[in-house]
């Protein structure tokens, strides 16, 4: 029987580098970032719904969704950023859970689901358990900023958009924390990986 992981964490907190962990031992990563993507190409149904709802002026010349413009939107206004959730929810789901169903037909014994929402879409209610990749606020502020060459309030509005750590934390079966360094960070899942998905794991 398959093993699903749900896997997350919050802005600027290390999430890529246990995903690229789980990539380099061939377990299939079902990224919803990467998913979200995918449904706001032209000619999707996701895409049309924004700019019903925000304008043209979120497209660039070539009629792809201008990102940058998007965030800047979103992430100043709570409910905007909770109708570009609404919208686009229901599509992503939908594909998560074809892709879940298309990936267990190798039978894998581990398939990890890399959701920054998981909690707030109700991810946490399909998988077997949940990774949170945490790290103190203080070095998610730090990190943010110099990643994204941000100003301070900048980056508050940014970690503030989203359900802090602190509760993912709280609510994870399973925390990594990564305020260290990446191979502490690597130590961890491995022994998570080795210790738990053997055990849970048909041979």
């Amino acid at each position: 029987m398959t093993y699903l992981l749900g896997l997350t964490g919050g802005i600027a907190s290390g999430k890529s580098t246990v995903t690229q962990m789980f990539r380099s031992k061939n377990i299939p990563v079902i990224d919803a970032d990467i998913i979200a993507r995918e449904v706001v190409k032209p000619g999707k149904p996701g895409l049309e719904k924004i700019v019903s709802h925000f304008g043209k002026d979120v497209l660039l010349e070539d009629g792809t969704l201008d990102r940058k413009k998007l965030g800047t939107i979103i992430f100043n206004d709570d409910a905007k950023r909770a109708l570009l959730n609404h919208i686009l929810s229901d599509e992503i789901r939908t594909r998560i859970l074809e892709m879940i169903e298309l990936c267990k037909k190798s039978d894998p014994s581990l398939i990890v689901l890399d959701i920054p929402l998981l909690y707030e879409g109700g991810y946490d209610e399909i998988v077997d358990d949940v990774m949170v990749c945490y790290v103190p606020r203080d070095i998610q502020l730090k990190r943010l900023m110099a990643r994204d060459h941000l100003k301070e309030n900048g980056a508050i509005k940014r970690i503030d958009s989203q359900m802090s750590l602190e509760e993912k934390k709280s609510r994870a079966d399973v925390v990594i924390d990564n305020s260290g360094r990446i191979d502490e960070t690597l130590k961890q899942v491995q022994t998570w990986f080795d210790t738990i998905i053997k055990e849970k794991s048909p041979e």
